[in-house]
């Protein structure tokens, strides 16, 4: 193992992420690597493409275990539904309301207008505050009762994703299977090595933005993306 991160923090990281997404990037990540040869592989610590690769092959290999995979999709569900549901439907309300004002002749900041293509939980929360800022401005431009109920859920959405008590995450990835820990363990490793050899590309062409921007995480975050794009979409059909 080539690092000194606890199984605990390890494990945390796996989690976040699909096994399928990881071994494409990191076959994105270590063709890049390979290409740029020895330039690359000496700021690394010794073996570390090796060790990398290897694991590669670790989680491929997990992914044949069929309680791995099924966890693991249990995982990504609950984990979607938990963190947003509450906050998309509040985003779609609040859209709503102030649209209404909007055809009615107020001037509505266009924040308020459109939910946009945000996704992750970071900037959904951030859009929130925003929104919340932005729709408190204009209250008295709203029509109709229920404003300060929905303001009142919105500040409640923001408690929630402010408090999130890691303790009690810890503890729920501590009651999963050990097979299950043990492949959120290797992804981690694997989401790691590939973070390290993309710092190490950054470094080695920092006079060259170009050749330093193909060292990314872009196949890891579209793909993440375009799931969590599919999953909201599939929400929003089934609703209607």
């Amino acid at each position: 193992m080539f690092s000194n991160i606890s199984r605990e923090k390890l494990v945390e990281m796996g989690s976040r992420f699909r096994g399928s997404y990881l071994l494409e990037q990191a076959g994105y990540t270590l063709g890049i690597a390979a290409r740029d040869g020895k330039a690359i592989e000496d700021l690394l610590p010794e073996n570390f493409l090796k060790e990398v690769q290897d694991l590669v092959e670790k989680v491929r290999c997990a992914m044949q275990d069929k309680e791995v995979m099924n966890a693991e999709a249990r995982e990504a569900t609950q984990k979607q539904n938990c963190a947003l549901e509450k906050a998309k439907v509040w985003r779609r309300k609040v859209v709503r309301r102030a649209l209404r004002a909007s055809r009615l002749g107020e001037e509505i900041p266009e924040e308020l207008l459109s939910i946009g293509r945000t996704n992750r939980i970071p900037e959904i929360q951030g859009q929130i505050e925003v929104m919340m800022r932005l729709l408190e401005e204009n209250i008295s431009k709203m029509h109709g009762k229920g404003i300060d109920v929905l303001l009142k859920e919105g500040k409640d959405i923001l408690n929630d994703f402010r408090s999130a008590d890691v303790e009690q995450e810890v503890k729920r990835l501590r009651s999963l299977p050990d097979s299950v820990q043990d492949f959120y363990e290797k992804k981690g490793l694997l989401y790691l090595g590939i973070k390290v050899i993309n710092d190490t590309g950054h470094e080695f062409f920092a006079d060259n933005s170009e050749m330093a921007s193909r060292y990314n995480l872009s196949i890891l975050h579209r793909l993440s993306g375009q799931r969590r794009k599919d999953e909201e979409n599939k929400s929003e059909d089934t609703s209607k």
